[in-house]
């Protein structure tokens, strides 16, 4: 049987993967929003191509964030299974 701060680490892990995991799913949400604003802005006759740049940046540097994240939430999990799971 795990001692007890052996379990209070796991049970930190376990939030942190699912706070991990709850952001990844927010991003790309927020991903996805862009995209389609993006779409109707290119469907306008004269769209706004600085804003458009702007929006695809953004995708980009949530698209980073997200494999940072990927990588991170990996470790995590990885940590915990063999920490925490018997």
């Amino acid at each position: 049987m795990a001692s007890e701060p052996l379990r209070s680490v796991c049970n930190m892990m376990a939030r942190a993967i699912k706070l991990i995991e709850e952001e990844i799913k927010a991003k790309e949400r927020r991903i996805r929003s862009l995209r389609q604003r993006i779409q109707k802005l290119q469907s306008q006759p004269n769209p706004d191509l600085i804003q458009i740049n702007e929006l695809k940046a953004d995708i980009q540097e949530l698209e980073d964030q997200l494999e940072s994240d990927r990588l991170q939430l990996g470790a995590f999990r990885e940590e915990f299974a063999a920490s925490c799971e018997s």
